[in-house]
């Protein structure tokens, strides 16, 4: 998949990793499928949440960038493709990629925040 930038100058690709990939595919209109489109490509580098993005770091030393999208509440878990990435892109793909791509992880909806269900009544 080809995404354009906010600016429309600037390219990139977005690799799907299985969990986004399966996020995508459990979508159930092609409207919600073309609006997660649209936000990714206006804000998924360099947009309008970028003051509130949250940069991570796992075990291997990668550095992921949690992004806010407009689209649902989601959230986009992803990180940049390294040159050998790329490379390998360009091999598995056959033809010549963008020089800018992600790796989207996951996406993670809003209620992913609070654990839901029955509480214990609460004795004051």
């Amino acid at each position: 998949m080809i995404y354009f930038s906010k600016d429309q100058t600037s390219k990139y690709e977005i690799v799907l990793g299985p969990a986004a990939r399966r996020a995508v595919l459990g979508l159930e209109t092609q409207q919600d499928k073309d609006d997660l489109a649209a936000a990714l490509r206006t804000e998924l580098d360099g947009g309008p949440n970028l003051h509130h993005e949250y940069l991570f770091q796992i075990g291997n030393g990668e550095v992921y960038t949690a992004t806010p999208l407009s689209f649902k509440g989601w959230i986009a878990v992803h990180r940049r493709l390294t040159t050998e990435e790329l490379r390998r892109l360009e091999d598995e793909q056959g033809r010549q990629v963008e020089a800018s791509a992600f790796l989207l992880f996951d996406f993670l909806p809003p209620q992913s925040a609070f654990r839901l269900g029955l509480r214990a009544p609460v004795n004051p």
